[in-house]
């Protein structure tokens, strides 16, 4: 799926890479990339809570270290995952 955020200013096109919930504190997130390279060349990978409001979705940081642990955990867990990492 395909989305467009705000990032300095500019419209960005970005691939998402998934969306869940997180049943434990009924928080939803979306892990997504921008298609950036970070230096040793993978694709830059971002995530954030999210919520929806009039039909647009609006992104949240993320700040608890807890959090940034279970959403590393369920990128590891996307059978695609080496592909978005090496793209």
């Amino acid at each position: 799926m395909d989305m467009k955020i705000m990032k300095d200013g500019e419209i960005i096109s970005c691939d998402v890479i998934t969306m869940f919930k997180d049943d434990s504190n009924n928080i939803d997130y979306i892990v997504y990339t921008d298609g950036s390279k970070d230096e040793d060349g993978n694709n830059n990978i971002f995530a954030s809570r999210y919520v929806v409001s009039d039909e647009s979705l609006e992104l949240l940081d993320i700040e608890e270290d807890n959090e940034w642990d279970m959403i590393d955990e369920v990128i590891r867990s996307i059978d695609n995952y080496d592909i978005y990492r090496s793209r």
